[in-house]
């Protein structure tokens, strides 16, 4: 699982940036680029929900294969396209729209296999050994996308993409894993429709557990604060701003995967320190706080580029105490049948809120720099991180 976590999510790395990069060129329009960053993300505000009840409903990793196969015929279609000089900017926003519509099942049937080959007491240290995967792909595959654009265009990175999908879905096929059935006490039943059972998750987190609702409504208004611009603003700065190029772009976009894996010492180091969710809420404050200056990134009398290198490094320490203590609360305070939905409502306040984000962020391009989007949604992702700490059952959850 890890080994496939790690190629597959260095692809997904490389096509987020490559597809953003990719629009940039062919419009060069801000507007257009928003766009793709709002396709990839529109599918979770959709079909999130329901593919909780399908991960509660049907085998997990059967799930994962397909999603990984049919995102693999997916993006090799756009070097094709590419070739034939077929690619018009609705194609390319319809090919990542069908992509993160996979995508959508997959990540919250991942989420839900650790607790089936672990036991409680493990989830932190093994989420936190679970995640460093994702991380180390995020560098490598950037930082790797960055130098092989020195050799290739942007379509071999796309070959290289589906070539990521193939060997993830080979590893998943080759994981050992018991024969997957619902736990006897859950909703889902073939007798029960999935209206029944999304809607036993909604009162889940609004009756039985009230914590879940604050999580899933901070999760929410963080992202949307933070997910937009990180997506849309980081290509425009560095094109505009820095006036650097496709290359500069991918290897500031690695640093996030160094920051995150020095961050996942820390966590690993001392996650027995303090309650899951205080962690959780000092985290979204830096994560916020350490995003504003960029606002001064032309200022400090250094590199502007070398400079933003070390601020996303910065920044990228607060991400594993946002994902995987997340993730680790989630696991211990929720009932095992209803893992498929809640990750699924935790995915959608992430992804789903980033598609409104997105879609805003490329039009506030149009009217100030990048820098000063920034320093804005800096200041109120942070304030959210604050609301949350300040609400005591959701500080104090372990």
């Amino acid at each position: 699982m890890w080994l496939g976590q790690f190629i597959s999510q260095a692809g997904d790395a490389v096509t987020g940036m490559a597809s953003l990069w990719l629009m940039l060129e062919l419009t060069g329009s801000r507007t257009l680029t928003g766009l793709i960053a709002f396709s990839s993300t529109l599918p979770i505000l959709i079909f999130s929900l329901p593919a909780g009840v399908l991960v509660d409903r049907f085998d997990r990793r059967r799930l994962m294969i397909v999603s990984d196969v049919c995102r693999m015929v997916l993006v090799v279609l756009i070097p094709i396209l590419l070739t034939w000089n077929a690619l018009s900017p609705f194609r390319l926003a319809a090919l990542v729209f069908l992509m993160a519509t996979f995508g959508s099942v997959f990540n919250p049937a991942r989420d839900t296999l650790v607790p089936m080959m672990v036991s409680r007491e493990e989830y932190l240290r093994v989420n936190s050994l679970m995640q460093t995967s994702g991380y180390l792909a995020w560098f490598f595959g950037l930082f790797g996308a960055g130098s092989i654009l020195e050799i290739v265009s942007l379509k071999g990175l796309f070959v290289f993409d589906s070539a990521t999908y193939l060997i993830s879905f080979l590893c998943i096929y080759m994981m050992k894993l018991e024969p997957f059935s619902p736990a006897p006490t859950a909703v889902s039943t073939k007798n029960t429709s999935w209206w029944a059972e999304l809607r036993a998750g909604i009162e889940y987190i609004t009756v039985r557990d009230r914590r879940l609702l604050w999580l899933v409504a901070i999760t929410a208004l963080n992202n949307f604060f933070i997910m937009g611009p990180a997506s849309v603003g980081m290509p425009v700065l560095v094109k505009e701003s820095l006036a650097c190029g496709g290359r500069e772009y991918a290897w500031l976009e690695s640093m996030y995967g160094v920051g995150t894996l020095v961050g996942t010492w820390f966590l690993y180091r001392y996650r027995k320190v303090g309650k899951n969710g205080s962690k959780l809420m000092i985290a979204l404050i830096f994560d916020g706080l350490s995003y504003c200056p960029l606002f001064f990134v032309m200022n400090f009398g250094v590199n502007p580029f070398i400079a933003c290198m070390a601020i996303i490094f910065a920044h990228s320490l607060a991400i594993p105490f946002i994902q995987v203590v997340r993730t680790s609360l989630i696991q211990n305070i929720v009932s095992a049948e209803f893992h498929g939905r809640i990750f699924s409502m935790i995915h959608l306040s992430v992804m789903g809120m980033m598609s409104l984000s997105t879609a805003m962020s490329g039009l506030a391009l149009e009217y100030m720099p990048a820098r000063a989007l920034f320093l804005i949604i800096g200041i109120g992702a942070a304030l959210t991180g604050l609301l949350g700490f300040l609400h005591r059952p959701l500080r104090q959850a372990d």
